[in-house]
């Protein structure tokens, strides 16, 4: 990348001005600085991304959030104390990383990150739920999101009915909807969710349909080849009829959570369009695709037994 490029990225990734001074020594970039960084700052800071200073420290000043009770007298804080901020309780706070400007960077006339003004006019806002009430509960550094399996299962409801058409013939209805989260799910275009419906019978098992809950772009990010992510409170319906004997039938709702899909095809691009690569690059590449794949997981499988009675239908929901 050219520096202006990789100086896109840090904004975010990697914020701190000692951290742009350090990538711009190693990568050699115009601008870097002439002497060698104090030695408070340690030499991979650049490498170890978003830390605590990018969002509690402020011109050498800490700052945090108000204080639950006043410490007692003679306490001993952390860091000799800070300065008490109400911003660390709205999700104005998050906004300058997870939104994009409206003249920012866009395809196919959306936003890349869009996920505060989706926040905004969501429900969410209106009964007050900020950013920080999801995703760090009681104050807690948990930063929960798409790798978070119970997060992901409390947002997403999953639904599966089976009805008996004839006696060849059923019908499989599947129901997606974003119950909980206050974005779009996923609100990002990396993630992904892989929704597979599976008939098992008598010797027999077989995908009969796929659905991906996503936003997909290219791995240049200049395309758009789909967006199917489902808004706050809203639903996707899936029905098909397929073909199905008399024996007992089983339908199933399998779903894969792929928090770095995005990652692994851009990983997996880089590599394929670079052979030439040095080994250390290689190797970080390497590692980044292994940790965007081993980052996937399910959740708990939708089971439904197929009626054997014409017109007899059967139901089961998660969340």
């Amino acid at each position: 990348m050219q520096q202006h490029q990789g100086n896109d990225c840090l904004r975010c990734h990697a914020p701190l001005a000692e951290q742009k001074a350090l990538m711009a020594l190693e990568r050699g970039w115009p601008n870097a600085p002439a002497s060698p960084p104090p030695s408070w700052v340690p030499p991979e800071l650049h490498r170890q991304g978003l830390v605590c200073a990018a969002c509690h420290v402020r011109r050498h000043e800490r700052f945090g959030p108000k204080a639950r009770v006043a410490p007692p007298e003679g306490t001993r804080l952390p860091h000799g104390g800070f300065t008490e901020e109400a911003a660390f309780s709205d999700s104005r706070f998050c906004s300058p990383c997870h939104q994009f400007a409206p003249d920012g960077r866009q395809v196919n006339g959306k936003l890349l990150e869009n996920t505060y003004a989706e926040w905004r006019a969501s429900r969410h806002a209106r009964e007050g739920r900020q950013c920080q009430s999801c995703h760090m509960p009681d104050r807690r550094h948990l930063w929960r999101g798409i790798h978070d399996r119970d997060m992901v299962r409390t947002a997403l409801h999953r639904e599966l009915s089976v009805t008996r058409v004839d006696a060849g013939r059923i019908r499989v209805t599947a129901v997606l909807a974003n119950r909980d989260a206050g974005h779009y799910l996923p609100t990002y275009v990396v993630p992904k969710l892989f929704v597979n419906l599976v008939l098992r019978g008598p010797g027999t098992r077989m995908l009969v349909g796929q659905h991906v809950v996503g936003r997909t772009l290219d791995v240049g990010l200049e395309r758009e080849m789909a967006d199917t992510r489902l808004a706050p409170d809203g639903r996707k319906e899936i029905s098909f009829e397929i073909a199905a004997g008399p024996g007992k039938w089983e339908a199933i709702l399998a779903t894969e959570v792929a928090p770095g899909e995005h990652y692994e095809r851009m990983f997996a691009d880089m590599r394929q369009r670079n052979p030439g690569l040095d080994e250390a690059t290689r190797a970080l590449l390497d590692e980044a695709l292994a940790k965007a794949v081993g980052a996937r997981y399910y959740l708990e499988e939708v089971r439904v037994a197929v009626p054997e009675s014409p017109g007899a239908a059967s139901r089961a929901v998660a969340n």
